[in-house]
């Protein structure tokens, strides 16, 4: 499995998860860093990961179907 496959799957399980969250992952380690109802309240906490060093993914469910290319 690529490492795209491996992302675009621990997005999935998050999203199930939290199905309407914005949700920032760590690109590493694929772990959950912050999850929130607004971009604003992840933003503000992933801010410190990004400090440490750490490169976060933001993602979020469409609220409609569309097509998502990586």
């Amino acid at each position: 499995m690529t490492y795209y496959e491996k992302l675009v799957d621990r997005m999935a399980c998050a999203m199930q998860e939290h199905p309407r969250s914005t949700i920032a992952m760590d690109a590493e380690t694929f772990a959950v860093m912050a999850t929130g109802k607004s971009t604003e309240t992840v933003a503000r906490r992933i801010e410190k990961s990004i400090r440490a060093g750490r490169t976060p993914v933001v993602f979020r469910r469409p609220k409609k179907s569309e097509t998502w290319i990586l």
